[in-house]
């Protein structure tokens, strides 16, 4: 098996602001509240969201795909590449020409799966400042691959994990802005430099985590923050 998933969108624009599907929100809101009228409430309907695709910023379908590739269960880019992009189309052909190499050489999911592997998925995402959710999530899906996971060990995590993204609804940066910022193998590189990860781990790739984080880099250190310059020393 590997994730292939559809890919986020695009943020939109409002007079000159970068939003996505949080202000929208707020416009509702702001409508009910008497802070705008309805014809601008129209024109946040109209923009917010535009283009297909999971929502612009660090949300729960984005979140999960992002822990699917520092799992191992995904190539690169499944979280990050917008769904617009025709990158995302070669994303989609490359995984099912490597999930037959999977097959070819007998890699199943539960070789992936292992305890360790949920740990890199953990620091990962409290790197990236993931949604709230992955807490159901991740533990569910370690829960069928025959993992336990607890409370305590995603506490040691945080504990131990600088966040160094913040993406909308945390802040202003979004899905688009941490693909050109280098994407999770540049997040997962930082942190393994800092010896925060196992890299000695098979994935869906074919290829250890170190092997596939080796090239990876940051030229957006404003996306991505320094491990010694994050926005907290713990787990966003």
């Amino acid at each position: 098996a590997v994730v292939c998933a559809g890919g986020p969108m695009l943020n939109g624009y409002i007079k000159g602001e970068r939003i996505s599907v949080t202000e929208m929100f707020e416009a509702a809101g702001a409508v009910k509240s008497g802070k705008i009228k309805a014809e601008e409430l129209c024109e946040y309907e109209s923009r917010a969201c535009p283009t297909c695709g999971s929502c612009a910023g660090m949300f729960t379908a984005n979140s999960m795909n992002c822990v699917t590739e520092a799992l191992g269960m995904a190539l690169e880019g499944n979280g990050t590449v917008p769904m617009v992009y025709s990158e995302r189309l070669r994303l989609a052909k490359h995984s099912g020409m490597q999930v037959m190499q999977l097959l070819k050489n007998n890699i199943r999911p539960r070789d992936i799966l292992s305890e360790k592997a949920f740990e890199n998925a953990f620091t990962v995402d409290m790197a990236l400042g993931c949604s709230t959710n992955t807490v159901l999530h991740i533990p569910a899906i370690a829960r069928e691959a025959g993992v336990k996971i607890d409370l305590a060990m995603i506490n040691r995590i945080s504990e131990t994990t600088p966040n160094v993204c913040k993406l909308a609804p945390a802040g202003k940066h979004f899905m688009a802005d941490l693909y050109h910022a280098g994407g999770v193998y540049a997040v997962m590189k930082q942190l393994a430099d800092k010896g925060l990860l196992h890299t000695d781990l098979v994935t869906a790739t074919g290829k250890s985590v170190a092997e596939n984080i080796a090239n990876a880099k940051v030229p957006d250190k404003s996306v991505i923050r320094p491990m010694d310059d994050p926005y907290s020393a713990t787990g966003g």
